[in-house]
């Protein structure tokens, strides 16, 4: 399939077409196709949606939070008469935004400063969305087993020593059942 093809396809997708899912590329077709936009979730949609309006240099350069990103694709939506995206791509496409092109390069996902911060975004969202530890109120102890958990059961690496207790202090002090939701 062409870019062009292939961009249709997406475009229609994200728009409210087929409820059908995408065909993988090549690693090496990878590259090419989305001209270094760097790997993650989302890239697809924000290559094709972005570029249909825009170089890639016109997006890639900006550095914005996701609330930024999300106001500038409202605008383009009432100013430029954009489509607008259905409300997952959109939820897609402001994610891959905030994550890769995002003030500092990072929005930490919601959570909060504080010691232990770091480590926690970088161990957690290498397997799945922040937004589920974040619905979570466990006691310190509860994450440990939960840790635990993932470690012996789901393969996440083991984290040393030290980032585990700073990963166990920061949740255990800021996602514990009393904070509040």
């Amino acid at each position: 399939m062409n870019r062009f093809a292939a961009g249709v396809f997406l475009t229609i997708l994200l728009l409210g077409g087929w409820g059908a899912r995408l065909p993988t590329a090549s690693a090496a077709q990878d590259a090419a196709d989305f001209e270094g936009l760097p790997e993650g979730p989302g890239r697809e949609a924000v290559y094709f949606t972005c570029t249909a309006c825009h170089s890639l240099n016109q997006f890639a350069q900006q550095r914005m939070s996701r609330e930024d990103w999300d106001a500038n694709i409202e605008r383009m939506i009432k100013s430029n008469n954009m489509t607008p995206p259905k409300p997952w791509a959109r939820t897609l496409i402001l994610s891959y935004l905030s994550t890769h092109f995002g003030v500092d390069s990072e929005d930490w996902g919601g959570l909060a400063a504080g010691p232990g911060r770091e480590e926690v975004y970088y161990i957690c969202q290498a397997c799945h969305s922040l937004a589920i530890v974040l619905q979570q109120r466990l006691t310190r102890a509860s994450w440990e087993e939960t840790l635990e958990w993932m470690v012996e059961e789901q393969g996440m690496p083991e984290p040393e020593p030290e980032e585990l207790s700073a990963i166990l202090d920061y949740l255990g002090s800021r996602l514990n059942p009393d904070t509040p939701r």
